[in-house]
């Protein structure tokens, strides 16, 4: 079995990766996935200008948090590939479930933060998102309480 998980270093993606890592003994390989999300809206109506220093920090951020997710693991002795994707415009969700696709995953395991109301409105869901547009099993990991 292969397990896509989405890793951004954030609580609940640490409790997405504790349970994925649970799986161990049926798992052949994971691979753990970042999303650079968009800096900035784009579109024909879209008009804005990004310095180069903001795609410079978020190209650290992501470097960094592929670091914290190989040391998170280490000691587990997995088979593990780390994937950093730019969401390049789209849904971060789209990008993780195009990668789920193109590598043959059987299953995508998140974390959830538990958004709701206008939290959920304004930061996106991308657990919702993945729920909805995978045709890959989900498993949501709730956060710890």
């Amino acid at each position: 079995m292969k397990i896509l998980v989405a890793f951004d270093n954030s609580s609940a993606s640490r409790e997405a990766m504790k349970f994925a890592l649970k799986l161990k003994p049926i798992v052949d390989e994971y691979l753990i996935v970042y999303v650079t999300p968009t800096v900035v809206g784009s579109g024909p109506t879209f008009d804005s200008y990004v310095p180069p220093s903001v795609y410079v920090k978020q190209e650290e951020s992501a470097d960094k948090v592929i670091k914290e997710a190989k040391e998170f693991v280490e000691s587990e002795k997995i088979n593990a590939r780390f994937l950093q994707l730019d969401s390049s415009g789209d849904q971060v969700a789209n990008v993780m479930v195009r990668a789920a696709r193109d590598n043959s995953v059987d299953l995508i395991i998140t974390g959830t933060r538990k958004l709701s109301g206008l939290s959920k409105v304004l930061l996106g869901s991308v657990s919702s998102e993945l729920i909805k547009l995978s045709h890959i099993p989900v498993l949501v990991a709730p956060p710890q309480e």
